[in-house]
């Protein structure tokens, strides 16, 4: 029997298929098969089948290698129309060409990529050191309180840098001096000590000690003279809590800071405060640096005698009377002087009579009803507790003043004289009380000083003490609501302004060697007569600090508190810290106001020498 042949060439005129290969089933093909150079083609609703001949290499293969190169081909044409991003296909756009590399980043064309390029924001770290605590709230608040004390000591042209950890105090006793002392202990960096004060960093005590303000260097800092502008001093300032400490110009520069992000906006190193300050100090604090609580002639103030002369100086400058401040005053220090003041005042009216240095809180206080009273009082000779002969000064008594209640008031503020690096500062206290007396108002009886003295070491002894107000003392929220007009608007604005006149008149007598850390709070008082005129009894150092009744229970620990945060803690700021814990306050909001500056322009200096020559 003949064997059937088949051809597999492509190009023969012959094709000659056995009986075999004829007996193909009839049936549809999905994909159509290839069987060695032929393919079977099928239709459908269609009973033939046909031979078609595949002229590519790959035809040769057998049929399952020659789909799957098939496949891949296709696949790989897909592909070349597609980019890889990361691990997913992206169908490319008709013009763009395929970039020449084997792999591509997961990014969008180069025109999106640069709209999503964002500036790193600020991480909130502004001390990178790893034992600060990285929380973001810990790191702010730390960074606000070295931008407070270094904007305060900016103020004074000073940049501070402690060369120790800890400092010693030494607090007197009297006038409240636990109360001080519970303060201080408060700052942990602080020791408080009962011997060797001469050596101690801080000494607060009620008189003046004069050995250890003489330990304290003169500065030889020149008073930097700050130029000031009308548009400048009528910028309102906001958002700083102690921006009223502050100087406006400095205030100002603080406030641009602010609006700037990260490390840039805190003055937290020595090289971003020199970009604020154009003569700057760096002074560095060692067991040796001392402050006191009071300045060499602090009496220029705190003296009857002494305040009297220097605003009379003063006001004489300006052209303006004194009398319009004061009540008329007599200096009385020998028999010349007081038969020239018998010969003055002739009328009838009730006098009082002070002594004129070394005294304080009503002590040696008299009334008189006639100068025939006032010249017998005066004949005699007087001496002090030390022996020095007494000098007085006689004073118009207020006979017609504003009553609280039917009752006779005055008003106690407080004012801060600072010298630190040599630059003089006073700031004026924001709160202040009324202070009443137990018994209502009479000139029929002068010489009871329960109705006319209205001082506590008077008025404690009263059998009504504390029996119409709490420790015979009124808030200035009461007091103004008291009155028919506006206590801010009008009296508050006088006592203000007098302190301020306080500050200038005595500019160059206090603290003439401009030692380098002292200060001195003073404690005014004021009367108001019915007219609503304010006028300035006396000034006083070592203001009483007791805390009788309860306003002054928090009114005198907020003070002391203020006065710290302000000249204390700045000059002795705590050593580095590195947790929560350590935050002594959580503000720096402060009473304190700052009124006077020895280096705004419009303090005249010729006016200044003169009071420095006259001692």
């Amino acid at each position: 029997m003949k064997k059937s042949f088949t051809s597999h060439s492509p190009s023969s005129d012959h094709y000659f298929i056995g009986p075999r290969e004829m007996k193909l089933p009839k049936f549809e093909f999905e994909y159509p098969p290839s069987c060695y150079g032929l393919v079977v083609s099928s239709t459908k609703n269609s009973n033939k089948t046909e031979l078609i001949s595949d002229s590519s290499s790959e035809s040769l293969l057998p049929p399952l290698i020659y789909f799957k190169i098939k496949e891949k081909k296709i696949q790989k044409e897909q592909d070349e129309k597609c980019v890889l991003v990361g691990n997913t296909l992206h169908q490319m756009p008709k013009k763009i060409i395929k970039p020449k590399i084997s792999y591509q980043p997961d990014i969008f064309p180069l025109k999106a990529l640069k709209k999503k390029i964002v500036k790193q924001k600020f991480n909130g770290i502004y001390f990178e050191d790893e034992r600060y605590s990285q929380d973001p709230q810990f790191q702010l608040n730390y960074a606000n309180l070295r931008t407070y004390y270094n904007a305060i000591n900016l103020s004074n042209n000073l940049y501070v840098q402690p060369t120790i950890n800890s400092y010693k105090a030494y607090v007197g006793k009297g006038n409240n001096g636990q109360l001080v002392q519970w303060i201080l202990k408060r700052r942990w960096w602080w020791s408080i000590v009962d011997k060797d004060k001469e050596q101690v960093n801080f000494l607060w005590q009620q008189l003046r000690n004069n050995s250890y303000i003489d330990s304290i260097p003169e500065s030889n800092q020149e008073i930097f003279q700050q130029q000031y502008n009308n548009d400048e001093q009528n910028i309102i300032i906001q958002d700083i809590q102690y921006q009223d400490l502050l100087p406006n110009q400095l205030g100002l520069q603080i406030q641009k800071l602010r609006k700037k992000t990260g490390k840039n906006s805190k003055i937290i190193s020595y090289d971003q405060a020199q970009k604020v300050s154009q003569s700057l100090r760096l002074f560095e604090v060692n067991g040796n640096t001392k402050l006191h609580n009071h300045i060499q002639n602090n009496t220029h103030l705190g003296s009857k005698k002494n305040l009297f002369y220097n605003m009379k100086k003063y006001y004489e400058q300006q052209g303006l009377n004194v009398f319009d401040f004061l009540p008329q005053t007599y200096h009385i220090k020998n028999k010349e002087d007081l038969q020239n003041f018998v010969q003055q005042n002739q009328n009838q009216s009730i006098w009082i009579v002070k002594p004129a240095e070394l005294t304080n809180r009503g002590h040696g206080i008299h009334i008189f009803q006639t100068i025939n009273e006032v010249q017998q009082y005066l004949r005699s000779i007087h001496h002090h507790k030390n022996g020095a002969q007494k000098t007085f000064i006689v004073q118009k008594y207020i006979e017609n003043p504003l009553l609280y209640n039917q009752r006779k008031f005055d008003i106690r503020c407080y004012i801060l004289f600072t010298s630190v690096n040599g630059q003089h500062k006073g700031y004026w206290y924001k709160d202040g009380y009324i202070r009443t007396s137990s018994q209502e108002f009479s000139l029929m009886n002068l010489s009871n000083k329960l109705i006319h003295l209205t001082n506590d070491a008077v008025q404690k002894y009263s059998e009504d003490y504390g029996r119409f107000e709490k420790g015979n003392k009124v808030s200035f929220e009461e007091f103004n609501n008291f009155l028919p007009i506006d206590f801010y608007q009008t009296i508050y604005s006088q006592m203000r302004n007098i302190a301020l006149h306080q500050f200038k008149a005595t500019y160059g007598k206090l603290d003439p060697k401009r030692k380098e850390n002292s200060f001195e709070l003073f404690g005014l008082d004021f009367m108001i007569d019915d007219k609503f005129k304010v006028w300035l009894i006396e000034t006083n150092t070592n203001p009483c600090l007791e805390c009788s009744g309860p306003l002054l229970t928090k009114l005198i620990p907020q003070l002391i508190e203020d006065l710290f945060k302000l000249v204390l803690d700045p000059l002795y700021p705590p050593p580095q810290f590195y947790t929560q814990k350590k935050f002594i306050y959580d503000s720096f909001e402060n009473r304190f106001e700052l009124i006077f500056d020895s280096s705004m322009l419009d303090v005249p200096l010729k006016f200044t020498q003169n009071l420095i020559d006259e001692q």
